[in-house]
């Protein structure tokens, strides 16, 4: 985008605005401290009122302490219709008949892999009753030497290398759409009916795309569908937290891309963590306590505290002479006159 276009003064929200300089100058230095991953970069455009609208990716941290619920619709139901034997989903195979986003399905189909889909039965059967292995009770089946040493070199094969030589055979585009839609894991979890309800470990981070026009609740939505979170979005808060200690909760109408532009990418300077909503803040004034030792914090406990009892008794000398003077002048106002004659 040409810079020339831009506004002399960017409204970045509200009583808050940058100069064109200014806005370049952070942009460019956010992107220079990112050099080595260009997909990190922000980039921005002008809407149609030519308003700035910066895009890109948000770092946030995990920092809730309730655990979190994955969504069950998660799990694609399959055709109750389909009657292969062989597939891990089928009702003949007594499997259930559901299966997770984001899981190979190959890995179901790891045992027998390709014995049963080279095998072939014997093309002029003898008349009579069909004969039947005995270790199997399946109809005979002629093998050749080569697929058998094939199945066995499955069987020898760790998962790992079974995927990756399932995964390079051609995928349908169906296929393809289908994985691409998959829902994103956090630390590797996805949904499971006995491990649904966790909580992630805290301080591990995640990134959301997003743009400078999403609000706070905006943002909160954005990655609770990402991971298809079922929790209400209003359970939760993003807050910026400090390398001093200072902890701020955003509010809801709050810019969390704009906060992360302003402070820069580094993590060391001022992380956005996704936490509980009604997690305790911590001002910048309590922050500058946090790191020094356990001595001179008592010290500077015992400070306040006299400082307290100083304000404490101003306070009540204030009152007493307030009320002394109140009294006096309502004594005098009750106090009965007398006339006297001459």
């Amino acid at each position: 985008m040409n810079e020339a276009a831009l506004l002399p003064v960017i409204q970045i929200r509200a009583g808050r605005t940058l100069s064109r300089a200014e806005f370049l100058s952070l942009l460019n230095t956010y992107n220079c401290f990112l050099k080595d991953q260009t997909q990190l970069h922000l980039t921005y455009t002008q809407g149609e009122d030519r308003q700035v609208i910066v895009e890109g990716f948000l770092n946030i941290s995990w920092g809730v302490r309730r655990p979190i619920r994955l969504k069950i619709q998660d799990e694609k139901q399959i055709s109750q219709n389909s009657s292969d034997p062989t597939s891990p989903l089928s009702p003949l195979g007594c499997k259930s008949s559901i299966s997770r986003w984001g899981e190979y399905v190959d890995l179901h189909q790891i045992d027998e892999i390709s014995e049963t889909a080279h095998e072939t039965v014997m093309k002029d059967p003898i008349p009579g009753p069909v004969p039947y292995e005995s270790a199997t009770l399946r109809p005979t089946r002629h093998k050749n030497q080569q697929l058998e040493m094939e199945s066995n070199l499955f069987r020898c094969m760790s998962d790992a290398s079974l995927v990756k030589r399932r995964r390079r055979k051609g995928k349908s585009a169906a296929q393809r759409e289908t994985e691409r839609q998959h829902r994103f894991s956090i630390n590797g979890h996805f949904y499971n009916y006995k491990t649904s309800i966790f909580t992630p470990t805290f301080g591990t981070s995640t990134k959301v795309r997003i743009s400078s026009r999403m609000t706070t609740d905006q943002v909160i939505e954005q990655l609770l569908n990402k991971f298809k979170i079922e929790n209400d979005p209003e359970e939760f808060a993003l807050y910026c937290i400090h390398q001093s200690g200072e902890k701020r909760k955003l509010s809801n109408k709050d810019l969390p891309l704009w906060e992360r532009v302003l402070y820069g990418p580094s993590d060391d300077i001022m992380k956005i963590f996704l936490m509980d909503m009604h997690e305790e803040e911590v001002s910048d004034d309590v922050a500058q306590y946090l790191n020094l030792e356990r001595s001179i914090l008592e010290q500077v406990l015992l400070q306040l505290r006299e400082e307290e009892s100083r304000e404490i008794q101003s306070v009540i000398i204030k009152y007493q002479h307030q009320h002394r003077l109140l009294s006096q002048v309502l004594n005098s106002k009750m106090s009965p006159h007398i006339e006297t004659t001459v």
